[in-house]
């Protein structure tokens, strides 16, 4: 049957005109990536060793990280006495339990002393070797230390050299040194032979979250060479009433936006996103400080919109395993809108997972407003007859919000924040 249909094929996330009438079956086929890869690209930064905050409860904590499903967390390394490293590290141990591993960053500012074999085997063993990369320094180029790039390249290539050489090497990465600003790439250079991946820290401040590309990339490429990239910090903050730094947003409007964070960088070819960070360090009812409101639960220990949109999005999309194969889907979409991006994934059971999203501003920063978007309408045709076709709003409901039976062709509503629509055939 002629379907006539503005045809639509993805490329880097956007939707973009093919052609202006043709029937489904001349579509040129899109090829998913893996959903087990995108559920790993998701991590989330923690302060563990904050006794004296949040992080000081413990079994929330745990309770919290095992309900929202990210297995990739971001911490430091840090040594005192052995009271001090029992306590800690026993909590890394008991979050591997959950299937948790780390990034872990050190740092020339920490009192570790030298990077060598024997510090980061120690480091390791204490974790009960729960660690999947090491970090470089955290955002050197904003410390005001004198020859900073020098130091940056010396201690990533003893990190790197140590790490090559410990027991453990085949299953701990090295990230090369975070950058606060990418632009100062181009004063550390190319840092490909000393990493397995380069390392930024593209906050979107307050604006939606692909504004970041493609600059920030291309910059990141500066070090990176042909190696992986990854962004160990990004996020938005709810200090409304802080205005000295990064705008702020609505925990309504981060919802919509931290889902989109992930979806944008996966798309962008970015490996894997620390979200900054998991819990709100400490009580500040005022909203006044943003350094205390960039987490995902409350210094309560309530669970922000954005936690509960995650949790949905991560648990419709999660895989036990690599698909053994990656296979085509034809798909038209009748909106040529630019503002529609998506991502298409495929799980190890053989469903597809067609996600799309306005990627548009959802809050106004200087009115500190929500911006109401209304959804664009489109119909969904693909190549051949599903037999299930599951509608999913992370953002509202962890329940399906529409399901459809042996259907080649739905009716959408886009909205700005994800919608998963899932496929059996």
């Amino acid at each position: 049957m002629l379907i006539s249909l503005v045809l639509l094929v993805a490329c880097c996330g956007k939707v973009h005109e093919q052609s202006t009438s043709a029937e489904l079956h001349t579509a040129l086929p899109q090829i998913p990536q893996s959903a087990f890869d995108f559920v790993n690209s998701i991590g989330v930064n923690t302060h563990l060793n904050y006794f004296d905050r949040i992080y000081g409860n413990f079994p929330l904590v745990e309770r919290e990280l095992k309900s929202i499903g990210i297995f990739h967390l971001r911490d430091g390394a840090h040594l005192q006495n052995d009271s001090y490293n029992q306590a800690l590290y026993a909590r890394w141990i008991e979050l591997a339990a959950l299937g948790i591993r780390f990034d872990v960053v050190l740092d020339p500012r920490s009192n570790l002393g030298s990077v060598n074999v024997a510090l980061l085997s120690r480091i390791d063993a204490l974790s009960g070797h729960t660690i999947e990369s090491f970090e470089g320094p955290n955002e050197l180029d904003v410390s005001n230390r004198e020859g900073w790039p020098d130091e940056d390249r010396k201690f990533d290539r003893d990190l790197f050299n140590s790490t090559r050489s410990m027991v453990s090497a085949a299953r701990v990465k090295v990230f090369g040194p975070s950058l606060a600003f990418a632009s100062h790439s181009p004063q550390l250079g190319d840092l490909s032979q000393s990493i397995d991946a380069a390392n930024i820290h593209p906050y979107p401040a307050g604006k939606m979250p692909s504004v970041v590309f493609p600059e920030q990339l291309d910059l990141a490429r500066v070090m990176a060479g042909s190696k992986p990239i990854v962004f160990t910090e990004s996020g938005y903050h709810n200090a409304l009433n802080d205005h000295r730094g990064q705008p702020g947003v609505s925990e309504t409007a981060a919802a919509k936006y931290i889902p989109r964070l992930f979806l944008e960088d996966f798309t962008h070819g970015v490996t894997r996103t620390y979200l900054y960070e998991f819990m709100d360090e400490s009580s500040d009812p005022g909203l006044s400080d943003a350094e205390l409101h960039w987490g995902l639960v409350r210094a309560d220990g309530s669970e922000k919109p954005a936690f509960s949109a995650m949790k949905n999005l991560i648990a419709e999309l999660s895989d036990t395993a690599e698909p053994a194969q990656l296979h085509h889907l034809d798909w038209a979409l009748s909106s040529s809108d630019p503002r529609i991006h998506n991502l298409l994934l495929e799980k190890s059971n053989g469903a597809f997972d067609l996600i799309f999203w306005q990627e548009i501003s959802s809050y106004d920063v200087r009115s500190q407003a929500e911006i109401q978007n209304p959804s664009v309408n489109a119909q969904l045709a693909i190549g051949r007859q599903a037999k299930q076709i599951t509608l999913y709003d992370p953002v509202r409901q962890s329940q399906p919000i529409a399901a459809y039976k042996n259907m080649k062709s739905i009716p959408l509503a886009i909205p700005d924040e994800p919608l998963v629509v899932e496929i059996r055939f």
